[in-house]
């Protein structure tokens, strides 16, 4: 069994949970703000729901990565847990949404556990460090999306 890589990214945009939360539970935007996000297919319409399943390609590099994932928990409120396997590797993680510091505010925190296949355990801290900073870019491509509308 590989090294499980653990990525944990949050932004704070300035809109209230109630216009942040409909743009992260729906998986079609997810193509507009994450880099190299071709396909967010769920298996039925509407906000994630406990066995909505998720079909998600990434191209990088010239080659396409699929990964098929299952919403295994939603809630408390504005909140769901997911879990899969595709061709990078056995993927959990959760997205969550919550009021922010200030008024009128939102944080966005996007959580990835990745235990990559056919990746050498040396380089398997250079893709760590990768997850986490493609991860904070999308993730400010959000809050730009988000704000600017």
């Amino acid at each position: 069994m590989g090294k499980v890589l653990h990525t944990h990214v949050a932004v704070e945009i300035d809109r209230g949970p109630d216009e942040v939360w409909p743009v992260v539970s729906d998986y079609a935007s997810d193509t507009q703000w994450r880099k190299g996000i071709t396909e967010m297919t769920p298996d039925r319409p509407g906000a994630p729901r406990v066995g909505t399943r998720v079909r998600e390609v990434l191209e990088l590099a010239g080659k396409a990565y699929t990964t098929d994932t299952v919403v295994t928990e939603t809630g408390p409120e504005m909140a769901y847990r997911f879990a899969g396997e595709g061709t990078s590797g056995v993927v959990r993680g959760g997205r969550t949404v919550a009021a922010g510091p200030r008024a009128d505010t939102a944080v966005f925190t996007y959580d990835v556990e990745l235990e990559p296949h056919g990746v050498p355990r040396l380089a398997q801290p250079v893709l760590g460090w990768w997850l986490t900073h493609s991860l904070r870019r999308d993730l400010a491509r959000l809050r730009t999306m988000i704000e600017a509308s």
